[in-house]
């Protein structure tokens, strides 16, 4: 049995995700890390937010599946208002990671994969903040390059792609 299970989220893990998002905020303050806890990102995308992805079938979760516990989740969309093609791409967004649950981000990243190529994306998207070079560092060595920047409100974020091979 593999360690992970990537999978739709269920309705009564909402809260769950939810919670994933709580503790990163808190790990953010510790750490003096100025992202989504300086931008009232729980107050942006609360509770309700995660419900609607999940009903569009859009919100994914990675399970420990021996612990039996959500370690991971993101929201996947088929479509992204910040890219100017319609390159057949899915969009990474909302990612969040349990801290201190070393891998599983990347085995969300690399699974995520497999769920585009399987519904015939040849690209995998997402963006993150500009001023976190932390998180660039993390998204190069997961393979995403840079391919624009975008801006949304005081957000400046930077694009970036993976090309998936089949």
């Amino acid at each position: 049995m593999d360690r992970y299970q990537f999978r739709e989220a269920k309705e009564e893990e909402v809260p769950q995700v939810f919670q994933l998002v709580l503790e990163r905020m808190k790990w953010m303050d510790a750490r003096g890390v100025r992202q989504w806890n300086v931008t009232d990102y729980d107050k942006a995308y609360p509770p309700s937010y995660y419900e609607e992805c999940r009903k569009r079938g859009e919100l994914f979760v990675l399970e420990d599946a021996p612990a039996g516990e959500l370690v991971c989740a993101a929201v996947l969309k088929e479509r992204d208002a910040r890219w100017s093609d319609d390159s057949p791409a899915l969009y990474l967004h909302n990612f969040v990671a349990r801290a201190g649950e070393s891998g599983a981000g990347g085995a969300f990243l690399r699974l995520a994969e497999e769920y585009a190529r399987k519904r015939g994306k040849r690209y995998m998207r997402l963006d993150s903040a500009e001023d976190n070079a932390a998180l660039a560092r993390y998204y190069e060595a997961h393979g995403f390059s840079e391919a624009g920047k975008c801006q949304e409100g005081l957000y400046k974020g930077i694009l970036r792609q993976k090309r998936l091979t089949r």
